[in-house]
């Protein structure tokens, strides 16, 4: 069976206890609460925690209080809707927390509509799950639950102080980089990504590396203010954090997006991109708090693309909503697919909305710990109307295997999908760059369109490959193309009285020449009028 993050398995005590204790009473903000409803909640927490084997006193009491979701049909401002949608349904809760001794607001999200609460360690309060419950705007309540880099496929390797070999005959660029045909885009397009912001979110960055360069938007601030984020468990963004790196991952997922070639070797897809970091992570994992708190950052800094190097096995319904709402405000999300294998997937790389990332060597032989597999409708709880009921993932895959780029300290190789899916992001910001109005849906079958796969391979996407291999350079070259085949198919006025198919503006000139006839007659009718009026008068 495939690893699902179903609320039975991995939510806390509380969920369980509130989908349990569901009454059919009138909503209803007040403490007050009906009696038997109470009494069930009373016995269903007691009896889910003989089960766990846990006592009353809990450790942890974060929860996340999900609210209804925004409709967005025929929403030109899909930021500004979210953000008056959540204020809007969260505030009985808020009016309730803060009459609710032992109970905190630790953070309010719009990116996706939840609250997360900080309870007081101490017996866990069924009255509260039962009010929570009977608030119209509350949809379900679950624990933060964690989430973490794709484990790695193998040990880590040492830092080098340059990717150069010992002979110092060095590179112009990566393997990796070459085999994906990004210098190509570099001479043909002339461009690096100029103008194409994109936020990594990940453990941090090495921000004193020589190659690279973070955005900021004051250059004399240690802060990096705009372009350095750093958030705890609850989603709360850090005060006065300066850039740093809790391990390598940052670092290195951040070098082959946007990383310089400070060595004689370039490491990045898109060095002159605008280069954003949010640390939602830290060597240990990070939580749902933290990846929504950054990806709604990511959004209110103007992203263009979003990098999520990072996941848990299983299917996550809870990280749906924030993706979904990523890419509706044009922000186009790439993730990856995890490295457990054929037949598993990582969240939030199998949400249908995100561009999913496995990994293969230079040569294009896919990875062996790279994951993917086909999903069905049913693996979700619930799944999006739009949804097909099976879509295999991952979308595309990139270079994945002993990828050179920055750590803390110098150089090092890595292999993931959590490498693999840099170069697609760097990618997307280039073509991004080329073709600033290309759109996520059409950026997506641009990928998907011109990736290839070495002879041999199904034609379909399959569970290996995705759609392919990715190619910077036919993805730039189709959406360029697809561009003027849009243009040539701008339809045009024809005139009728020609009868000869001239393509011109004729009757568009004669419909205006006779308005202003009308619109002169009218006046000169009036001028008239007025002037009898004022002889006529005594």
């Amino acid at each position: 069976m495939r690893a699902r993050g179903s609320t039975a398995r991995r939510l806390s005590i509380f969920v369980v206890c509130l989908l349990l204790v569901t009454a059919s009473a009138p909503a209803t903000v007040t403490a007050g609460g009906d009696d038997y409803a109470a009494e069930q909640a009373a016995s269903t927490v007691q009896n889910l925690l003989e089960l766990d084997g846990s006592t009353a006193e809990l450790d942890s009491s974060e929860l996340v209080v999900r609210l209804e979701e925004a409709p967005l049909e025929d929403v030109r401002d899909t930021e500004q809707a979210l953000e008056s949608h959540a204020k809007q349904t969260q505030e009985p809760v808020l009016e309730y927390v803060e009459k609710t001794p032992g109970v905190d607001v630790a953070e309010e999200f719009w990116v996706t509509n939840a609250i997360v609460l900080e309870l007081e360690p101490g017996t866990v309060d069924e009255q509260l799950l039962v009010t929570l419950e009977r608030i119209d705007e509350v949809e379900a309540v679950h624990e933060n639950f964690d989430l973490s880099m794709p484990d790695p496929p193998e040990p880590k390797t040492p830092v080098d102080p340059s990717p150069a070999a010992e002979d110092d005959e060095r590179p112009q660029t990566t393997a990796a980089i070459d085999s994906v045909n990004v210098p190509t885009v570099w001479e043909e397009y002339d461009t690096r990504g100029e103008g194409v912001r994109v936020a990594v979110l990940d453990t941090g960055i090495d921000a004193n590396h020589p190659d690279l360069e973070l955005y900021t938007e004051t250059p004399d601030d240690p802060t990096y203010p705009g372009g350095w984020a750093e958030f705890d468990e609850t989603g709360e963004r850090v005060t006065g954090s300066t850039p740093h790196d809790t391990g390598r991952h940052g670092t290195h997922v951040s070098g082959t997006v946007a990383g310089g070639a400070a060595s004689g070797t370039a490491v990045g897809v898109a060095p002159d991109a605008e280069l954003l970091h949010g640390q939602v992570l830290d060597d240990d994992g990070g939580t749902f708090a933290q990846l929504v708190a950054g990806i709604e950052w990511a959004l209110e800094a103007n992203a263009d693309v979003i990098n999520l190097s990072l996941g848990s096995p299983g299917v996550y319904d809870e990280l749906i909503e924030p993706i979904q709402h990523a890419t509706e405000s044009d922000v186009v999300v790439v993730a990856a697919i995890g490295n457990q294998g054929p037949e598993t997937t990582n969240a939030p790389g199998n949400v249908f909305e995100t561009i999913s990332v496995g990994a293969v060597t230079n040569d294009g032989t896919v990875a062996s710990f790279s994951g993917g597999d086909q999903l069905n409708r049913s693996d979700w709880d619930s799944p999006p109307d739009h949804w097909p009921e099976t879509y295999t993932v991952p979308t595309v895959v990139a270079p994945g295997v002993e990828i050179t780029s920055t750590v803390p300290g110098g150089y090092a190789d890595k292999p993931g999908t959590s490498m693999a899916t840099p170069h697609v992001t760097g990618i997307v910001a280039l073509v991004l760059s080329a073709q600033p109005d290309t759109s996520p849906e059409a950026l997506s079958a641009g990928l998907t369109d011109t990736a290839w796969k070495p002879d041999g391979e199904p034609l379909e996407q399959d569970t290996r490959y995705g759609h392919g291999i990715v190619n910077a350079s036919a993805v730039a070259d189709d959406l360029v193309d697809r561009d003027a085949e849009a243009a040539t198919e701008t339809p045009a006025v024809e005139t009728e009285a020609d009868g000869d198919g001239e393509t011109t503006d004729v009757a568009n000139d004669w419909l205006m020449a006779v308005g202003l006839i009308i619109v002169s007659l009218a006046v000169v009718t009036v001028l008239v009028t007025i002037a009898r009026y004022r002889v006529g008068r005594p």
